[in-house]
């Protein structure tokens, strides 16, 4: 997990989002992008996080 991915999951845990915290750290772990629950309240600055982890695989793949 890069230093961004564990940022972001205390940022889901902060907000009380501790199940989308374990399926995002599952995801990242196993190398797949996390795509969270579109009902999920999360908040921009942490969807733009996600975004950016997502995009960090996809640059470690490239």
């Amino acid at each position: 997990m890069t230093p961004k991915q564990t940022h972001t999951l205390w940022h889901l845990r902060r907000q009380g989002l501790q199940y989308e915290a374990e399926i995002a750290e599952q995801a990242w772990s196993k190398g797949r992008p996390f795509e969270p629950d579109q009902r999920a309240p999360l908040k921009r600055e942490t969807r733009e996080l996600i975004e950016q982890c997502n995009w960090e695989l996809t640059a470690e793949i490239a």
